[in-house]
């Protein structure tokens, strides 16, 4: 920690050393090191956060020319729908697999960089510096070329919660009466909603075996489903399975009124229940605080990655788009251990920013939820010393290592750093879930490494059934949503909770009874999909519905029906994947099966797997 010193509530004047940060070091190594603060030790707190702040921006203005690069390739990719002649059914199971990021996000950026191609101004003012990547997204969503110039003399003169303001106002002006608001871009990011409800957090205390259960439900639920649910989704329709056999809900006349639902960090931090200020403008934080322009060019090499994207094909594009993520993965992790350190210290607090949200918006342009991301990496590499080395090196990306996360220990870290990078995404978050319920399952929480290839069990120790007499309450079954969703859930949680029993013995005949219910309805006769977990057997999708019996061996060439010879695989993989030439699939079912993903008539394929598992290695080379 860097040590308190006598003006620690001023800010000096910026210190002239700083000068104009090449790309490739903009963040000097020896304060990167650990412990990278050594270095600003001879500072007080208030030289620290200018020093940091300068670096930051540096960064951040780096990330946001990526981004417009990103946004370029994606515009171009998401309009020929490439992800399909990559053999990819879904966008999310590209961007997942193959970038490591979000189908919202690439969807996003390509949004904002169309907009700004129908926007002179607003790219002009982007490319000089003059707003950052928040307000050029924001601006793209309400500005047209008539109003344009308007539109960015307020951004440079206003906060982005001015800006946000403003552009609710304006946009509420030109709804019709009694319509429905659309979604705008004002919507993202940090709005701290989802579809539109406030986003809130449960947490019920339970012993450890409960959650390992919970984990087995909300996988169910994805199965009834037919698709990859998120964990409140999830929770909805648990809670909608056993509001029909919970007595005080289904007697009762009228709905139960939503419990208080104390709201997350991150609600706080963004400052709710604040009325904003249209005139708020940007010297409200600190009234000498340098807000010119920041120089801060991109490498050549990655600005012409975005020429003549629209001419590229579906390969070429999916190696730009790489190529330009390994760029703004060297920026993040500098960016994520600066900003832990300038978090942990509170430094924006001496800059005049009350929260770390609105330091991050306005003065990085960046949104909380990508910084609270990236300093989430940082913590966890920092006590995994060979993950650290790897994702700073760009051999493993966040997506990979966030998923990891909960299971790595001194004694397993280099094995499960290793099988981050030999199986899928998909195989790699099921192989997490398998640990911690091993975990969770057996009498001791021990370290679990990774499993072996194939179907995954539970290994003979773990006793489903085991229940102490007097169990310990050491673990927490915990997951956001929107408020009505967690109202509900703990409604029913409490209608199936025993008069003076913990709420973790209702959430468990909660468990109980809907496991039963969906477990015992009626299963398709074709024995394959059980077998194959009820999904789609490519090793890239994540299709859980409509599924096809395919015969590896075709029928047509002599292919038998026997259960070796046939897979489960979704109606896209079947019916366009594979025969249109897009995946190859051959040998036994359902553990020794080769996939090829992305036929191309010349050179190699894009992806080759057996089962889960990369072949020649990790699935980044």
């Amino acid at each position: 920690m860097v040590p308190e010193f006598s003006h620690a509530g001023a800010l000096p004047p910026a210190r002239a050393e700083l000068g104009h940060v090449d790309f490739a070091t903009t963040v000097p190594p020896e304060i990167l090191a650990p412990p990278f603060h050594d270095e600003l030790r001879h500072l007080d707190r208030g030289e620290c956060a200018l020093v940091i702040d300068r670096y930051l921006r540096v960064l951040a203005r780096q990330e946001a020319s990526c981004r417009r690069v990103l946004g370029r390739l994606a515009g171009a990719f998401l309009k020929g729908e490439a992800h399909h002649r990559l053999g990819f059914g879904r966008l999310g199971d590209y961007t997942r697999e193959r970038l490591g990021i979000s189908a919202r996000e690439l969807q996003s950026v390509a949004h904002v960089a169309e907009g700004m191609t129908g926007l002179p101004g607003i790219a002009a003012a982007f490319e000089a510096g003059d707003i950052s990547w928040t307000q050029a997204r924001l601006l793209v969503g309400v500005a047209t070329p008539d109003t344009e110039a308007a539109w960015i003399a307020v951004a440079r003169d206003h906060t982005v919660r001015a800006l946000q303001e403003r552009i609710r106002r304006a946009q509420g002006r030109a709804e019709p009466e009694g319509g429905v608001p659309t979604r705008t871009p004002v919507d993202d990011d940090d709005s701290g909603t989802i579809d539109g409800e406030p986003q809130v957090q449960l947490t019920v205390l339970c012993p450890r075996r409960l959650r390992a259960v919970w984990r087995m439900v909300v996988e169910l639920a994805r199965r009834m489903a037919g698709e990859p649910l998120p964990v409140w989704q999830a929770a909805e329709a648990i809670a909608a399975e056993g509001i029909s056999s919970a007595p005080a809900l289904r007697e009762s006349a009228t709905p139960l009124a939503p419990p208080t639902v104390r709201p997350s960090v991150d609600a706080a931090e963004r400052g709710e229940g604040q009325p904003p200020d249209l005139d708020e403008t940007r010297a409200a934080f600190f009234a000498d605080l340098d807000w010119s322009r920041v120089e801060a060019a991109i490498p050549p090499a990655v600005a012409a990655l975005a020429c003549d994207a629209e001419d590229c094909d579906a390969f070429t594009l999916d190696a730009r788009l790489r190529a330009t993520l390994d760029a703004m993965h060297r920026i993040h992790w500098q960016t994520g251990r600066l900003l832990r350190f300038f978090f942990d210290l509170r430094l924006y607090q001496l800059m005049g920013f009350a929260t770390a949200a609105r330091y991050v918006q306005e003065r990085l342009g960046i949104s909380i939820r990508t910084a609270h991301g990236l300093i989430a990496v940082e913590r966890v590499t920092w006590r995994a010393p060979h993950l650290m080395e790897a994702y700073a090196n760009g051999k493993i990306s966040w997506l990979r290592a966030l998923t990891i996360a909960p299971v790595l220990s001194a004694t397993h870290e280099r094995a499960w750093l290793a099988r981050a990078g030999e199986v899928t995404v998909r195989r790699l978050a099921d192989e997490v879930d398998w640990a911690l319920t091993v975990q969770d399952l057996r009498p001791l929480c021990e370290p679990v490494a990774p499993p072996p290839a194939g179907r995954l069990t539970l290994p003979a120790d773990a006793q489903m059934g085991a229940r102490p007499g007097r169990e310990g309450i050491d673990a927490a079954i915990t997951f956001r949503g929107p408020a009505s969703v967690i109202a509900l859930f703990r409604d029913v949680v409490v209608a199936f909770t025993s008069p003076a029993a913990p709420a973790w013995r209702g959430l468990e005949k909660l468990l109980e009874h809907v496991r039963a219910e969906w477990e015992g309805q009626p299963r398709h006769h074709d024995p394959v999909f059980a077998r194959d977990g009820w999904r789609c057997t490519v090793p890239v999708c994540g299709g859980r519905k409509n599924f096809h019996d395919h015969h590896l061996i075709f029928r047509s060439r002599g292919g038998d029906n026997a259960r070796d010879n046939r897979t489960a695989v979704c109606a896209w993989h079947h019916l366009r994947g594979i025969h249109r030439g897009y995946v190859r699939a051959w040998g036994a079912a359902p553990a020794a099966i080769h996939w090829e993903v992305g036929v191309r008539q010349t050179g190699p394929p894009l992806l080759r797997l057996v089962g889960d598992r990369y072949v020649g290695g990790a699935s980044d080379d």
